[in-house]
C-alpha cells in the first residue's frame, strides 16, 4: 500500500495528463509510461556499460575497413533523464528523444543486447510518439518533476521494486477511479483469489491469453514470492495484498520468470502497459505480446504448451469468423462444415484454454453465467466437453456487480483440468462430481462505489479453505470431503495498524532510523518501546494515539498548571483589590500564548503532517484543548492572599516554559503515517457467518458450498417392469455393474456422444447434472436447508394466524353493517 504522499503524487501525475486534453485514459497512461521508460533507461544503461557494452547514448557508428567509426554525433547524451529533467522542452522530446527511442533497435538491438530488457525494448516502442499538446510547457515540466520525485529513491531494484510496481498499479487504478472511459480491469483481490485457488507450481509455464495490464501474471509472480517468504517477514493487508515479499528459493533452483509468465492481448497499448508493469516488478524480458489469441496468428504449435492458464477474457460479443483459427482441435466446427460452432468469445476462450493446456494442465477462468446454462448447441457442447472429456473441478459463483463500475453482469469462476482423451460410449463421465461455492459477501460493497469493507466477513477466504479441502479429497483423502461442504466459516483475524515510510523527510526528524531507509514499517515496529500494540485491542490504530497522549499529558498538564498558578498569583500580587475574574482572564491569555507558541514551533520545524491524516497534529490539539479547558479549575485552586506581598514577583513569561514542551513535539510526530487494515496469515474456523439476530450480530452456520454428481443412477427395486426376478439396481448403495452393462448393451440408453438418451433420463437421479442439461449455475443446485431453530414454533404461528383471522372477521362485520348489509 502506498503512503498518502505517494498516492497524491501519482494522482497529480494522472490528473496532469488527463486535464491536458488526453481524452482516453489509457493513452494518458501510455504517455506516462513512455516517460517512465526513458527514466529507467539511464539506470539500465549503467548496467550495460558495466558489462563493457557500448552505451545506448553513444554516437552512431558505421563499420569502415573493419573498424567502427563515428560518422555523426547526434547528441544522444541529451536523451538521458538526468539531462531531460534539467532542460525540459517539447523540441527536446519530440525532435531528439523520441526519434532516438524509436530507432533504438537499429542502433543497439537484440543482436548486441541478447535476451535482455534493452534487447527487446525498442520493438515495444517502435511506434512511440509523445502527443501531449506542445503548448502545455508548464504541464510537461510539472510531469517531469513529479516522475523524478516519485522515483528519486528507486534507482536500485531491491526493497524498492515493490514500491515501483505499487506506483504503477495505483496509476492503473486511476483509470477506474476517474470514471472516464474506464478500461475493464479485474479487481486485484479477485485475481489473487484465483491464483490461490489454482495454486500454480513454482516455475511452471503460465499463460493469460487476454492479459490486459498483466494482473494475473504479476500476481502469480507475487504469490510465488509470498509462498517462499518467511511467515515472520511477510505482511498481508486485509484483502490479501502481500508486503515484504523476500523469497528464499529452494536450494539449487534458479528463478527464470521471463520464461514462466506469458501473455497475449489484442490491444497494443495494454501490451505495452503490461510489459512495463512486469518490468517494474523486476522481470527483465517479459513474454507479453500483441496478439489476438483467438485468431489464425496464434500458431498451432502453441497447443498443449502451458501448465496453467488464468484469465478473465472479454465476453462482449462475437468475433470475426474469417479471422478465427481454423484448427479443428482448437475450435469445434459444425459437423463437416467449415463454419465454427460459435463465434461467441466467452465460449471460444474456454475452448482455446483446453487446447493450449498440457495434458494434466489446469485453468481458472471467469465466465459470464450464460456459459453455465445457455441452451445453444455450442453452450451444451462446451459443457459436455468440460464434464465428459476433462475434469471440471469447481464452479465458484461470484455476485452480480462484482465488476462495478464496469459491468453488473453475473459471473462465475470455472476451475478445470485437461484430460484430453474422449470417453468411450457408455463409460462414466471423466468428471464424477462438481464442487460449487456461492460467494455473496467479499472485500468490497456490491454497488457502484465498491467501498472497502475493512474487517468484515469475506467469503473468498472461506472458499479457499474449502476448495483446497475439496482438492485434498480428490487427491485421495476421504475425510477432506466433509470439510469442503461444512457449515462452519473460515476467516482470518483482522486488525488495524499504522504504517510509516522511512524516506528523506522522515529521516530529517529521526536520523537514527537511517538504516531503515526505503522500508515501510508499522509504528510499533519502528518504536517498539514507545508503542505496545495488541492486534485484538478494540481501539485498533487508536492505541498509538493513546500511548503518546498517556506519555505527554502529565507533562503538559503540569506545565500549563504551573503557568496558570504563576499568572494568577502574580495578578493577585499586583492588584490593590484581588479580582478572580481578572486573574482568570490573564491566565487564559498566557495559556493561549503558550498554545500558539507550540503550534508555531511545530509548523516552523515541519514536524507534523498538515496535509493528510494529521494524526500527530490532532493529538497535539487534543492535549492543548484539554489543558485549556482546565484553566478555570486550576485558577480557582489559587486562594486570594490575606495580605498583599511587599514586592510582586516578575510577570511569568509563557515562552520560558516552551522549552519543557517543545521536545515532546517529536512524540507527536511519531504518530503520523497512514492506517492500514491487516489480516493474519491463516484462516481460522468460526461457528458460522455473521448475521443479524435479536441480540445484534452473531455467527450462524451457513451452507455456502455443495457437491453435485454429474451422473448418478437412481436406485430401483428392479431393472425394469418386466424383470420377474426383481433384481435391484444397487447393492448396499453401490451400482450393480451388471445393471450398467445391461443398460449399455441391451437397453442401449447411451447416445453417440456418451450421454444418456432423453427417453431414459428417468433412470437417473433427478438432481444430477445430466438430467438438468448439465446446468452449472450454482444457485440451481443449492440444497434447501430448513433450520427449525431459526424459526418460531409452528403452534405459535398457527395461534397467531387464528387471532388475525378473528380480528379480520370482526372488522368485516363492522364494514358490512356500515354499508347497510346484513350478517
Amino acid at each position: 500500500m502506498l503512503s498518502p504522499q505517494l498516492r497524491r503524487k501519482v494522482h497529480d501525475l494522472w490528473s496532469l495528463f488527463w486535464s491536458s486534453g488526453l481524452s482516453n485514459p489509457l493513452v494518458a497512461i501510455e504517455q506516462i509510461t513512455f516517460l517512465l521508460f526513458i527514466r529507467q533507461l539511464e539506470s539500465l544503461d549503467r548496467e550495460r556499460v558495466k558489462q563493457k557494452k557500448r552505451s545506448i547514448y553513444a554516437p552512431t557508428e558505421v563499420k569502415k575497413a573493419g573498424i567502427f567509426v563515428v560518422t555523426k554525433d547526434e547528441g544522444f547524451e541529451r536523451c538521458r533523464w538526468s539531462y531531460i529533467k534539467q532542460n525540459v522542452s517539447f523540441p527536446l522530446l519530440n525532435n531528439i528523444v523520441f526519434p532516438w527511442l524509436r530507432s533504438l533497435e537499429q542502433r543497439v538491438g537484440p543482436a548486441q543486447n541478447g535476451n535482455t530488457t534493452l534487447g527487446r525494448i525498442s520493438g515495444r516502442l517502435s511506434d512511440a510518439y509523445f502527443i501531449l499538446d506542445p503548448n502545455k510547457t508548464d504541464t510537461l515540466k510539472r510531469a517531469i518533476g513529479l516522475i523524478d520525485e516519485l522515483f528519486r529513491q528507486l534507482d536500485t531494484r531491491s526493497v524498492n521494486s515493490d514500491i515501483m510496481g505499487d506506483i504503477f498499479e495505483y496509476l492503473l487504478e486511476e483509470v477506474k477511479e476517474s470514471g472516464k472511459n474506464g478500461q475493464f480491469r479485474t479487481p486485484r483481490h479477485v485475481i489473487r483469489f484465483m491464483v490461490q485457488l489454482l495454486k500454480p507450481q513454482l516455475g511452471k509455464k503460465i499463460l493469460d491469453p487476454a492479459c490486459g495490464s498483466g494482473g494475473f501474471l504479476l500476481n502469480t509472480l507475487l504469490q510465488w514470492k509470498a509462498d517462499h517468504t518467511d511467515d515472520e517477514v511477510l505482511r498481508l493487508e486485509w484483502d490479501g495484498s502481500p508486503h515484504d515479499v523476500r523469497p528464499v528459493w529452494p536450494l539449487g533452483w534458479k528463478p527464470d520468470f521471463n520464461n514462466s509468465l506469458h501473455g497475449y492481448d489484442n490491444d497494443r497499448t495494454m501490451v505495452r502497459i503490461a510489459w512495463m508493469n512486469l518490468i517494474l516488478h523486476d522481470l527483465e524480458s517479459p513474454e507479453v505480446h500483441q496478439l489476438d489469441a483467438l485468431s489464425k496468428r496464434l500458431e498451432d504449435g502453441e497447443s498443449g504448451t502451458y501448465d496453467y492458464i488464468l484469465a478473465n477474457p472479454p465476453f462482449t460479443g462475437s468475433v470475426d469468423e474469417g479471422d478465427l483459427s481454423e484448427n479443428r482441435e482448437r475450435f469445434p466446427r459444425s459437423g463437416k462444415a467449415s463454419a465454427p460452432i460459435t463465434t461467441k468469445s466467452e465460449l471460444l476462450f474456454v475452448w482455446l484454454m483446453l487446447d493450449l493446456l498440457k495434458i494434466g494442465g489446469r485453468a481458472a477462468v471467469i465466465v459470464p453465467d450464460g456459459v453455465l446454462f445457455g441452451g445453444t448447441n455450442a453452450h451444451r457442447a462446451l459443457r459436455h466437453q468440460l464434464l465428459f472429456e476433462n475434469t471440471l473441478e469447481a464452479v465458484v459463483s461470484l455476485p452480480a456487480n462484482m465488476f462495478q463500475p464496469y459491468s453488473g453482469v453475473k459471473t462465475s469462476i470455472l476451475l478445470f483440468q485437461k484430460a484430453g482423451a474422449k470417453v468411450a460410449k457408455g463409460d462414466e463421465p471423466r468428471t464424477r462430481e462438481v464442487w460449487f461455492y456461492e460467494i455473496s459477501d467479499e472485500a468490497f460493497s456490491l454497488d457502484q462505489k465498491r467501498k472497502a469493507l475493512y474487517g468484515r466477513d469475506n467469503d473468498l477466504w472461506d472458499a479457499l479453505v474449502k476448495a483446497h479441502a475439496w482438492q485434498t479429497y480428490r487427491d485421495g483423502d476421504a475425510k477432506a470431503k466433509d470439510v469442503s461442504v461444512a457449515t462452519d466459516y473460515h476467516q482470518p483475524d483482522y486488525w488495524e495498524e499504522r504504517w510509516r515510510s522511512v524516506d528523506d523527510e522522515f529521516l530529517q526528524m529521526f536520523p537514527d532510523k537511517a538504516g531503515e531507509k526505503g522500508h515501510t514499517w508499522a509504528l510499533h515496529e519502528l518504536w517498539p518501546k514507545d508503542f505496545p500494540f495488541d492486534p485484538a485491542d478494540p481501539r485498533k490504530a487508536g492505541q498509538y494515539d493513546d500511548a503518546v497522549l498517556a506519555r505527554v499529558r502529565p507533562v503538559f498538564e503540569k506545565t500549563f498548571r504551573k503557568l496558570v498558578e504563576q499568572i494568577v498569583a502574580h495578578s493577585y500580587a499586583c492588584s490593590r483589590q484581588p479580582d478572580e475574574a481578572k486573574a482568570l482572564g490573564a491566565a487564559e491569555k498566557k495559556v493561549k500564548a503558550l498554545h500558539n507558541a507550540l503550534m508555531k514551533a511545530a509548523r516552523e520545524e515541519s514536524l507534523l503532517d498538515r496535509e493528510f491524516d494529521q494524526f500527530g497534529l490532532n493529538a497535539l490539539k487534543t492535549v492543548l484543548k484539554e489543558a485549556t479547558a482546565k484553566t478555570g479549575e486550576w485558577a480557582a485552586g489559587i486562594k486570594v492572599p490575606d495580605k498583599k506581598p511587599k514586592k510582586a514577583s516578575p510577570e511569568p513569561d509563557p515562552y520560558t516554559l516552551l522549552s519543557n514542551l517543545a521536545p515532546l513535539l517529536k512524540d507527536f510526530a511519531k504518530l503520523d503515517g497512514y492506517n492500514v487494515w491487516r489480516r493474519g496469515g491463516k484462516s481460522l474456523s468460526r461457528p458460522g457467518k455473521l448475521s443479524a439476530s435479536e441480540d445484534g450480530e452473531s455467527r450462524q452456520p451457513n451452507l455456502l458450498s455443495w457437491i453435485v454428481p454429474v451422473r448418478r443412477w437412481a436406485e430401483r427395486t428392479s431393472w425394469s417392469e418386466e424383470d420377474d426376478d426383481k433384481k435391484p439396481t444397487h447393492k448396499k448403495g453401490i451400482l450393480d455393474p451388471k445393471y450398467l452393462k445391461w443398460l449399455r448393451d441391451d437397453l442401449k440408453v447411451f447416445d453417440s456422444d456418451g450421454t444418456v438418451k432423453e427417453d431414459y433420463l428417468d433412470r437417473l437421479d433427478p438432481d444430477c447434472l445430466e438430467v438438468l442439461a448439465f446446468n452449472l449455475s450454482a444457485g440451481r443446485h443449492k440444497p434447501f436447508v430448513f433450520d427449525a431453530g431459526q424459526h418460531r414454533p409452528p403452534a405459535e404461528l398457527i395461534g397467531e394466524l387464528q387471532s388475525i383471522h378473528g380480528d379480520v372477521q370482526k372488522r368485516l362485520s363492522k364494514l358490512l353493517t356500515m354499508v347497510g348489509g346484513t350478517k
